[in-house]
Protein backbone atom coordinates (compact mmCIF):
# COMPACT_ATOMS: atom_id res chain seq x y z
CA UNK A 1 0.00 0.00 0.00
CA UNK A 2 1.24 3.40 -0.64
CA UNK A 3 1.58 6.58 0.95
CA UNK A 4 -1.25 8.27 -0.53
CA UNK A 5 -3.67 5.23 -0.16
CA UNK A 6 -3.11 4.57 3.17
CA UNK A 7 -3.93 8.15 4.35
CA UNK A 8 -7.08 8.41 2.05
CA UNK A 9 -8.13 4.75 3.37
CA UNK A 10 -7.24 4.81 6.64
CA UNK A 11 -9.97 5.33 9.46
CA UNK A 12 -11.03 5.09 13.16
CA UNK A 13 -12.48 1.63 13.53
CA UNK A 14 -14.89 0.35 16.22
CA UNK A 15 -15.26 -3.12 15.69
CA UNK A 16 -12.23 -5.79 16.05
CA UNK A 17 -12.06 -9.53 15.20
CA UNK A 18 -11.49 -11.49 18.28
CA UNK A 19 -8.24 -12.47 16.80
CA UNK A 20 -5.12 -11.81 18.65
CA UNK A 21 -1.98 -9.79 17.22
CA UNK A 22 1.62 -11.70 17.90
CA UNK A 23 3.48 -9.35 19.97
CA UNK A 24 6.03 -9.54 17.37
CA UNK A 25 4.32 -7.81 15.07
CA UNK A 26 3.68 -5.48 17.27
CA UNK A 27 6.89 -4.57 17.46
CA UNK A 28 8.04 -4.47 14.15
CA UNK A 29 5.10 -1.37 14.13
CA UNK A 30 7.00 0.76 17.02
CA UNK A 31 10.28 -0.04 15.20
CA UNK A 32 8.87 1.05 11.99
CA UNK A 33 7.17 4.16 14.31
CA UNK A 34 10.55 5.32 16.10
CA UNK A 35 11.62 6.95 12.88
CA UNK A 36 8.66 9.95 13.30
CA UNK A 37 10.07 13.13 13.64
CA UNK A 38 10.14 15.49 16.52
CA UNK A 39 12.04 18.71 17.44
CA UNK A 40 15.12 18.34 18.04
CA UNK A 41 15.05 14.58 17.56
CA UNK A 42 13.57 14.47 21.34
CA UNK A 43 11.78 11.24 20.69
CA UNK A 44 9.21 12.23 23.61
CA UNK A 45 7.22 8.99 23.31
CA UNK A 46 6.50 6.33 25.68
CA UNK A 47 4.30 3.05 24.58
CA UNK A 48 2.92 0.83 27.19
CA UNK A 49 1.71 -1.66 25.03
CA UNK A 50 -1.37 -4.09 26.70
CA UNK A 51 -2.46 -7.61 25.81
CA UNK A 52 -4.24 -10.25 27.13
CA UNK A 53 -5.51 -10.63 30.75
CA UNK A 54 -3.41 -6.77 31.82
CA UNK A 55 -5.62 -5.36 28.85
CA UNK A 56 -9.02 -7.30 30.11
CA UNK A 57 -8.20 -6.08 33.72
CA UNK A 58 -7.88 -2.73 32.87
CA UNK A 59 -11.09 -2.47 30.57
CA UNK A 60 -13.23 -4.13 33.59
CA UNK A 61 -12.18 -1.52 35.80
CA UNK A 62 -12.05 1.34 33.34
CA UNK A 63 -16.02 0.12 32.53
CA UNK A 64 -16.53 0.03 36.37
CA UNK A 65 -15.29 3.63 36.75
CA UNK A 66 -17.41 4.87 34.12
CA UNK A 67 -20.95 2.96 35.51
CA UNK A 68 -20.05 4.54 38.86
CA UNK A 69 -19.55 7.94 37.43
CA UNK A 70 -15.96 8.01 38.47
CA UNK A 71 -13.76 11.42 38.15
CA UNK A 72 -12.29 12.14 34.65
CA UNK A 73 -9.13 14.07 35.28
CA UNK A 74 -6.76 14.47 32.53
CA UNK A 75 -2.99 14.79 32.96
CA UNK A 76 -3.42 17.52 30.46
CA UNK A 77 -5.73 20.36 30.05
CA UNK A 78 -8.73 18.60 28.02
CA UNK A 79 -10.04 22.14 26.59
CA UNK A 80 -12.37 24.48 26.74
CA UNK A 81 -16.29 23.77 26.93
CA UNK A 82 -17.21 26.34 24.54
CA UNK A 83 -15.19 25.64 21.53
CA UNK A 84 -15.11 28.16 18.44
CA UNK A 85 -18.79 27.33 16.31
CA UNK A 86 -16.94 26.05 13.06
CA UNK A 87 -15.23 23.67 15.61
CA UNK A 88 -18.06 22.59 17.54
CA UNK A 89 -20.22 22.06 14.49
CA UNK A 90 -17.84 19.48 13.02
CA UNK A 91 -17.93 17.64 16.67
CA UNK A 92 -21.39 17.59 16.69
CA UNK A 93 -21.86 16.38 13.11
CA UNK A 94 -19.67 13.50 13.88
CA UNK A 95 -21.84 12.50 16.60
CA UNK A 96 -24.85 13.34 14.75
CA UNK A 97 -23.54 10.55 11.94
CA UNK A 98 -22.42 8.12 14.77
CA UNK A 99 -26.08 8.12 16.49
CA UNK A 100 -28.06 7.67 12.59
CA UNK A 101 -25.64 5.20 11.80
CA UNK A 102 -26.09 3.34 15.22
CA UNK A 103 -29.88 4.17 15.26
CA UNK A 104 -29.35 5.72 18.92
CA UNK A 105 -31.36 8.63 20.03
CA UNK A 106 -29.12 10.10 22.55
CA UNK A 107 -31.87 11.90 24.38
CA UNK A 108 -34.18 8.83 24.93
CA UNK A 109 -32.04 6.02 24.76
CA UNK A 110 -30.18 5.84 28.02
CA UNK A 111 -29.02 2.08 28.16
CA UNK A 112 -28.01 2.14 24.18
CA UNK A 113 -26.30 5.82 24.99
CA UNK A 114 -24.34 4.18 28.00
CA UNK A 115 -23.54 0.76 25.64
CA UNK A 116 -21.62 3.22 22.85
CA UNK A 117 -19.69 5.03 25.38
CA UNK A 118 -18.63 1.89 27.50
CA UNK A 119 -17.07 0.28 24.06
CA UNK A 120 -14.45 2.94 24.12
CA UNK A 121 -13.24 1.23 27.42
CA UNK A 122 -13.78 -2.31 26.53
CA UNK A 123 -11.54 -0.95 23.39
CA UNK A 124 -13.57 -2.05 20.86
CA UNK A 125 -12.56 -5.56 21.18
CA UNK A 126 -9.44 -4.69 19.92
CA UNK A 127 -6.80 -7.43 21.15
CA UNK A 128 -3.44 -4.65 21.61
CA UNK A 129 -4.12 -1.24 23.13
CA UNK A 130 -0.83 0.93 22.71
CA UNK A 131 -0.70 3.46 25.64
CA UNK A 132 1.12 6.88 24.48
CA UNK A 133 2.84 8.64 27.37
CA UNK A 134 5.51 11.17 27.78
CA UNK A 135 7.36 13.15 30.82
CA UNK A 136 5.09 15.51 32.38
CA UNK A 137 7.58 18.35 32.55
CA UNK A 138 8.13 18.83 28.29
CA UNK A 139 5.52 21.39 27.92
CA UNK A 140 3.23 21.27 24.83
CA UNK A 141 5.32 21.21 22.06
CA UNK A 142 5.80 17.72 22.43
CA UNK A 143 2.09 16.89 21.77
CA UNK A 144 2.67 17.54 18.33
CA UNK A 145 5.31 14.96 18.44
CA UNK A 146 2.89 12.69 19.62
CA UNK A 147 0.59 13.05 17.25
CA UNK A 148 2.97 12.60 14.60
CA UNK A 149 4.06 9.31 16.26
CA UNK A 150 0.52 8.09 16.33
CA UNK A 151 -0.17 8.68 12.69
CA UNK A 152 3.00 7.08 11.44
CA UNK A 153 1.48 4.00 13.99
CA UNK A 154 -2.07 4.07 12.28
CA UNK A 155 -0.41 3.82 8.60
CA UNK A 156 2.27 1.68 9.64
CA UNK A 157 -0.74 -0.85 10.68
CA UNK A 158 -2.22 -0.63 7.64
CA UNK A 159 0.27 -2.43 5.79
CA UNK A 160 0.11 -5.30 7.68
CA UNK A 161 -3.50 -5.95 7.31
CA UNK A 162 -4.74 -4.21 10.69
CA UNK A 163 -6.36 -1.16 11.85
CA UNK A 164 -6.84 1.29 14.70
CA UNK A 165 -8.55 3.78 16.74
CA UNK A 166 -7.37 6.45 18.43
CA UNK A 167 -8.62 7.37 21.82
CA UNK A 168 -8.67 10.28 24.20
CA UNK A 169 -11.39 8.87 26.07
CA UNK A 170 -9.49 6.09 27.80
CA UNK A 171 -6.63 9.49 29.48
CA UNK A 172 -9.62 10.66 31.23
CA UNK A 173 -8.71 7.90 33.94
CA UNK A 174 -4.79 7.95 34.37
CA UNK A 175 -5.20 7.03 37.90
CA UNK A 176 -7.08 3.75 37.04
CA UNK A 177 -4.16 3.30 33.81
CA UNK A 178 -1.28 4.15 36.39
CA UNK A 179 -2.80 1.26 39.14
CA UNK A 180 -3.39 -0.95 37.12
CA UNK A 181 0.04 -1.01 35.23
CA UNK A 182 2.57 0.84 37.56
CA UNK A 183 2.88 3.71 35.79
CA UNK A 184 4.74 6.56 37.82
CA UNK A 185 3.01 9.65 38.35
CA UNK A 186 6.03 11.37 36.14
CA UNK A 187 4.53 9.50 33.08
CA UNK A 188 1.65 11.82 31.35
CA UNK A 189 -1.15 9.61 29.66
CA UNK A 190 -2.11 11.44 26.67
CA UNK A 191 -3.75 9.28 24.98
CA UNK A 192 -4.16 5.63 23.61
CA UNK A 193 -4.71 3.71 19.88
CA UNK A 194 -6.10 0.54 20.26
CA UNK A 195 -4.79 -2.15 17.19
CA UNK A 196 -6.38 -5.59 15.88
CA UNK A 197 -7.64 -7.04 12.66
CA UNK A 198 -10.69 -5.05 11.47
CA UNK A 199 -14.55 -6.73 11.14
CA UNK A 200 -15.44 -5.22 8.59
CA UNK A 201 -18.72 -6.85 8.39
CA UNK A 202 -19.79 -5.24 11.02
CA UNK A 203 -22.26 -2.28 10.88
CA UNK A 204 -20.29 0.40 12.64
CA UNK A 205 -17.23 -0.03 10.30
CA UNK A 206 -19.61 1.07 7.86
CA UNK A 207 -19.47 4.73 8.17
CA UNK A 208 -17.20 7.41 7.19
CA UNK A 209 -16.51 11.28 8.51
CA UNK A 210 -16.49 13.86 6.10
CA UNK A 211 -13.54 16.16 5.09
CA UNK A 212 -13.60 19.79 4.73
CA UNK A 213 -12.19 20.57 1.11
CA UNK A 214 -8.69 22.77 1.07
CA UNK A 215 -10.57 25.73 -0.03
CA UNK A 216 -12.17 25.28 4.02
CA UNK A 217 -8.84 25.38 5.85
CA UNK A 218 -6.08 26.71 3.64
CA UNK A 219 -4.72 30.09 2.41
CA UNK A 220 -2.73 30.76 0.29
CA UNK A 221 -0.02 33.79 0.51
CA UNK A 222 1.99 34.91 -2.61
Amino acid sequence: MNVIDAVKTRFSVRKFLDKPVDKELVYKILDIARWSPSGHNMQPWEVAVVMGKKKDELSAKLVEAVKNRAERKYDYYYGPKELPEHIKARRNQCNALVFEHKGIDPKKDRDKLMDHILENFRFFGAPVVLIIMREKELGEPSFVDLGLFGQTIMLTALEFGLATCPQTSVAAYPYIIREVLGIPENKMIVYTIVLGYPDMDAHINKLRMPRDEVEKFATFYE
